[in-house]
């Protein structure tokens, strides 16, 4: 089997190894809305570096479609096209209360009510 195959690229990714953006990251505003989750402007907490931050609640049912948008922005992030994927965190939450993924991308400046918008 090659290792670029679809079955293998949803394994290349494990949610439960991210650290937690606790400490790391901060959401400052809502920027968007989309079908799997919301974007915020986050900010460094230590370098007040800005990025624009995916934020997607992790359900069983979800998580291979989840796996697969983060392998798939790995793989073609040096597109004009495409976010840069940064990197991925999860906070994780009290039982009861599915996890979060954070994805980290750039922030630019953009065409919308509040002139944000992921690159």
């Amino acid at each position: 089997m090659a290792t670029d195959s679809p079955a293998r690229s949803l394994d290349e990714i494990d949610l439960s190894a991210l650290r937690d953006p606790a400490g790391i990251f901060e959401l400052v505003e809502l920027v968007g809305n989309g079908t799997y989750g919301q974007v915020y402007k986050g900010r460094h907490v230590k370098t007040g570096q800005l990025a624009a931050i995916k934020v997607m609640d992790v359900t069983g049912d979800e998580e291979e479609e989840i796996k697969g948008e983060i392998n798939m922005l790995k793989k073609y992030s040096h597109h004009r096209n495409i976010a840069t994927y940064y990197g991925a965190f999860v906070k994780k939450n009290p039982p009861g209360i599915d996890d979060q993924l954070w994805v980290r991308m750039p922030v630019c400046a953009c065409v919308s009510a509040v002139q944000f918008g992921v690159c």
